[in-house]
């Protein structure tokens, strides 16, 4: 698969979509040809790391997105309404700038068990300096790169045995997070740099993010496209592996209902209110066999017709045991109306 440079600028984020976009987008063609794309409003409900509506956007939709979490929502103002707003080497030298009023809340809270001391003591200062969500993104990718994203939620598999220097306790899933500590914050913010401007362009639309309740996104706006990449019933919740940069954005919730054992029930109230949008495009999984491709199959087809593929896609792979990746099937489903 082509590996597409603008994805470098994306989060490596649980339950990212990057590889399948080539697939999600395939089926889109066949219901809506690809020269009527540039007409088309491409509405994506769940946005998470914002792989899909990034490439959305790069083939011509107009794109309006949304999601509840403080972090997905930096990343919709970052990559998709934003067009022309790149980060520049004079931002990086102001985000490691002293700042007045630190009151060293990471480095005298959160050390060792999220940030090793060097690294908390920058974030300090460099959030205090943000002055836009482009800036909060790259501070975003800043973390992301400094703790493994597929322990995120967990000192122990990194954060204290870097910190108390036993280096040959950690993973080598681990030796990308353990080098990038090594090095200082503006050596990181330098290549960071580069890897969230090439995810920033212009597709000669006004493109929206909202941060919604997702019923109430989907009862104010509408589109051709709608794309439902809800959390997977019975999964690990967001809430839970994310904790720690939610409390960090001040933007701590409770549980998704969409992630919990009635989860499918849940999808099935959404898709009660979207009778409006021509198309719709579902991504799911089975959650290692705890959910059923043809329960959600009659759920869709409740409304109109449908069609679907199974593949195996496991997510997070150094999270999962070999026998729970070889069980995990994810979905994409279509819906839509008869001529």
């Amino acid at each position: 698969m082509v590996k597409l440079r603008m994805f470098d600028a994306l989060l490596p984020y649980y339950g990212g979509k990057r590889e399948l976009c080539p697939l999600i987008f395939k089926r889109i063609r066949k219901y809506i040809p690809r020269e009527e794309w540039q007409s088309k409003v491409f509405v994506d409900a769940f946005l998470g790391s914002g792989a899909v509506s990034l490439f959305a956007k790069a083939q011509g939709f107009r794109i309006i997105c949304n999601d509840v979490a403080e972090r997905c929502y930096i990343v919709g103002k970052a990559l998709i309404e934003n067009n022309s707003r790149y980060i520049r080497d004079a931002d990086i030298c102001r985000l490691t700038l002293p700042n007045e009023g630190n009151d060293h809340i990471l480095e005298y809270n959160y050390v060792p068990d999220v940030f090793s001391k060097p690294h908390a003591v920058f974030l300090d200062n460099a959030i205090l300096n943000c002055e836009d969500e482009v800036e909060k993104y790259l501070l975003l990718k800043y973390i992301f790169k400094i703790r493994p994203y597929s322990k995120f939620s967990s000192p122990n598999a990194f954060n204290r045995p870097f910190a108390e220097g036993q280096f040959d306790t950690i993973k080598e899933t681990y030796t990308g997070a353990l080098k990038s500590n090594l090095k200082t914050p503006y050596e990181l913010l330098d290549v960071l740099k580069n890897r969230v401007n090439a995810g920033i362009f212009s597709n000669g639309f006004r493109n929206e993010i909202y941060k919604d309740d997702v019923f109430d996104f989907l009862d104010k706006v509408v589109g051709d496209v709608l794309y439902l990449d809800p959390p997977y019933a019975g999964t690990l919740a967001y809430e839970t592996e994310y904790a720690v940069l939610d409390t960090l954005l001040n933007d701590v919730k409770r549980k998704s209902k969409f992630s919990s054992e009635q989860g499918m029930d849940v999808l099935g109230e959404l898709l009660a209110k979207a009778e409006k949008f021509p198309l719709w495009v579902i991504s799911f999984g089975n959650a290692g066999g705890k959910n059923e491709l043809k329960s959600l199959v009659k759920m869709v087809r409740k409304y109109r017709k449908c069609e679907y593929k199974e593949f195996a896609y496991a997510h997070c792979e150094a999270m999962a045991s070999e026998a729970h990746k070889a069980q995990c099937k994810e979905w994409l489903l279509v819906g839509y109306k008869a001529d």
